[in-house]
């Protein structure tokens, strides 16, 4: 983070955002935990140039958008969202307090032509969402988590976060969101994950379940 200075961090954290709380019912099969487990399936991101950093909506858009890091956090719409978060393996963490921007607002500069969509994380990892998931008031994309700047374990720089669905679709170290014709998988909807991921629905693998498990974990005390 050397490379962005504490006044930007500072001014992220304190300006002045909407709030929004999605609260529901604990999906079924599902267990509070008090802190999140974490997973990665490539290695984490390291010396990221913050300064050149950019957030990329391309494919089939109108308008193809870059936003820099440091605009995202400073110039753009932004919300604090309040919500739980779900995890496919049966574990979920309460009001979880993120901040960031709407993808609602990202997605209306960019005009998307199709109804598909792929988050892209600077790791590699990928998932597909219908453009519907990322149209919703409640998803966001993330720079900030319980009053403090992401941590590089919950995904810093930036995280997509989309409460109606399991983990693993509020992707990473997110880069880019490509805009598809058609329902490609991503990273783990190709291993056997549902394409969905509804928590209420129990949407957590397709027929035949999951083909292996590909996690490194780590819990954060």
């Amino acid at each position: 983070m050397s490379n962005v200075n504490d006044e930007v961090f500072r001014l992220a954290l304190n300006r002045p955002c909407n709030k929004l709380t999605y609260k529901r019912e604990l999906p079924p099969n599902q267990r509070v935990i008090p802190r999140f487990i974490i997973y990665d399936v490539h290695d984490p991101p390291k010396d990221i140039d913050l300064l050149s950093y950019r957030l990329r909506v391309m494919g089939l858009v109108e308008n193809k958008v870059e936003i820099a890091y440091v605009d995202l956090l400073t110039k753009v719409p932004c919300i604090d969202l309040v919500t739980d978060f779900h995890c496919v393996t049966g574990w979920s963490i309460q009001n979880v307090a993120w901040r960031g921007v709407p993808t609602r607002y990202v997605m209306d500069m960019a005009k998307p032509r199709d109804n598909y969509v792929m988050a892209v994380g600077i790791d590699g990892y990928t998932t597909n969402l219908p453009l519907s998931a990322l149209l919703e008031e409640t998803t966001i994309i993330a720079y900030a988590m319980n009053g403090k700047i992401l941590p590089r374990e919950n995904g810093f720089p930036l995280r997509l976060v989309v409460p109606s669905r399991y983990g693993w679709k509020s992707a990473k170290y997110l880069s880019e969101l490509i805009i598809m014709d058609s329902n490609e998988p991503g990273y783990w909807e190709s291993l056997g994950y549902h394409d969905n991921g509804d928590p209420w629905l129990e949407e957590r693998f397709n027929e035949g379940g999951p083909v292996t498990m590909r996690r490194r974990v780590r819990v954060v005390r």
